[in-house]
């Protein structure tokens, strides 16, 4: 982690994220540090105690749980305007991991306490942000619990897309496991490297490397995550 100076969908201006991130941007009123951290370099680790909250500025960071028989379930993806540790509770229940080269925004934990109880603008952007993740859980949660194998798949290799397309090549990095996919998505391995392979085979995408894909067909694939080209998608950045 490298010391830098003091100072889940896009986020649309004038959005309560892009709100509280403007008043992030106030050091004068609201002091914060810039961090680097390098892939797999942990942000925080699950049981900490929270020392203050992350605004991310670039590249993308893995959250995730560790269960009581050492398993890793993944939670969510966070990267440019999400927050971190936007929490109340007194220990980490997640852990945050960088799958990338990624830039924060650390605000300490007084520091916040304070802008909390003296801002009410800030305040009132706070609960509508935590309010607006909940709600995105709930909806992913109902989303992928009646979405089939397929459907799950197609989805999340579009969530890829959005998140790591390299405009110059075309491809796609896959900055995870399968066995995390499987996880992430509530399947087994076995099944979401079945449906990659049925992809594939249709033409739907390519698979160059086993780290990256490129879409051949997105309409098809847009199809084949149940949804259309004008939805509103699940796992926008």
């Amino acid at each position: 982690m490298t010391l830098l100076s003091t100072q889940m969908v896009k986020t649309p201006a004038n959005s309560n994220i892009a709100r509280l991130a403007d008043t992030f941007d106030c050091s004068a009123s609201i002091p914060n540090t810039l961090l680097k951290f390098e892939p797999h370099e942990h942000v925080f680790l699950q049981g900490d105690k929270p020392k203050g909250i992350y605004e991310v500025l670039s590249g993308t960071v893995i959250l995730y749980k560790v269960m009581s028989d050492g398993r890793r379930q993944i939670q969510d993806f966070a990267s440019k305007g999400d927050f971190l540790a936007l929490t109340f509770s007194e220990r980490h229940d997640i852990s945050a991991e960088a799958l990338t080269n990624v830039k924060v925004r650390f605000v300490t934990r007084r520091v916040f306490d304070l802008a909390f109880l003296e801002i009410p603008t800030f305040r009132r952007d706070v609960f509508d942000v935590i309010s607006c993740k909940l709600q995105a859980a709930r909806e992913q949660a109902l989303l992928l619990g009646r979405k089939s194998a397929m459907e799950r798949t197609a989805t999340f290799l579009l969530f890829l897309e959005n998140r790591f397309l390299d405009p110059l090549t075309g491809d796609i990095a896959i900055r995870m496991s399968r066995c995390d996919m499987a996880d992430y998505l509530g399947l087994t391995l076995e099944t979401v490297s079945r449906m990659m392979s049925k992809l594939k085979k249709s033409r739907i995408i390519d698979l160059p490397q086993p780290n990256r894909f490129r879409i051949l067909d997105r309409a098809a694939l847009v199809r084949q995550a149940g949804d259309t080209e004008d939805d509103d998608f699940l796992y926008a950045a």
